[in-house]
């Protein structure tokens, strides 16, 4: 997100004087132990985007509006696409999708 904070900052002519973010990940760790039938996969993400700047807060809701919009990891998130994987062992292919 810190990527496309600064492009559309930029783009908004906003000054950011400082930028922190906090992101959090709750799981259910007895599935990546294979302790009970839960997926091991994240159960959800918070984040906490902390901007200092003299911009109005409108302007700053717009920035982040914007920010949620461009940024790829945010989106794949909220929108799952599909994994593929192969693994090459000495030279052999094998395919790892589950």
């Amino acid at each position: 997100m810190f990527s496309q904070l600064t492009r559309y900052a930029s783009e908004l002519e906003i000054q950011i004087d400082d930028a922190e973010m906090d992101i959090r990940m709750s799981y259910d760790t007895r599935g990546k132990l294979r302790l009970a039938d839960v997926s091991p996969a994240c159960q959800g993400i918070t984040y906490v985007l902390n901007i200092k700047s003299p911009a109005p807060p409108d302007k700053v809701r717009e920035l982040v509006d914007l920010i949620e919009k461009g940024c790829h990891t945010i989106n794949t998130i909220r929108n799952p696409v599909p994994v593929s994987g192969k693994l090459v062992h000495n030279g052999q292919e094998f395919d790892v999708n589950s």
